[in-house]
């Protein structure tokens, strides 16, 4: 990763990793079209939220269903790339897995998720602040909600 980008002047990109200890997460579900059920506080806020970002999360749209890549002791996801020529950060599209969600009531919805195969996955809040170095590399700031589990359908 980063000796190939100092090696290249940055042409050749790094990847930035975040990753979950264990190769699997606590819940298994069985089911190849599982439901989750998103609970939110409802805060009143006069005319709209009073402030924005993963800290004020609101409904399940905030957040990506990625699935993982399992390592020996660990799963992980790609965050975001720098180089020469820029960085980028956020979720993988090509990890990205689809999935609808259906408001029941305030603060309470319904996420379906169509056809998804065996493997380990999580839900990631979306946009948390990065700051970045002098040479590209980002450090996430504050917690992340995520939630992770793993399909089973043996």
């Amino acid at each position: 990763g980063y000796f190939g980008t100092a090696m290249t002047y940055g042409i050749k990109k790094t990847k930035m990793k975040s990753q979950i200890p264990g190769a699997h997460a606590g819940i298994q579900v069985t089911e190849s079209s599982p439901t989750f059920y998103f609970y939110f506080d409802e805060k009143q806020a006069g005319l709209g939220r009073t402030h924005f970002g993963v800290g004020n999360l609101s409904n399940p749209n905030q957040f990506a269903l990625l699935k993982l890549e399992v390592k020996k002791n660990d799963r992980e996801t790609v965050t975001g790339e720098f180089g020469a020529f820029g960085s980028s950060s956020g979720s993988d599209t090509k990890a990205m897995v689809q999935f609808k969600s259906e408001r029941i009531q305030p603060g309470l919805y319904r996420v379906t998720i169509e056809s998804i195969q065996a493997g380990e996955y999580c839900f990631l809040a979306q946009g948390g602040p990065v700051i970045m170095g002098p040479y590209g590399g980002g450090a996430a700031t504050g917690a992340t909600d995520l939630f992770d589990f793993g399909v089973n359908t043996q």
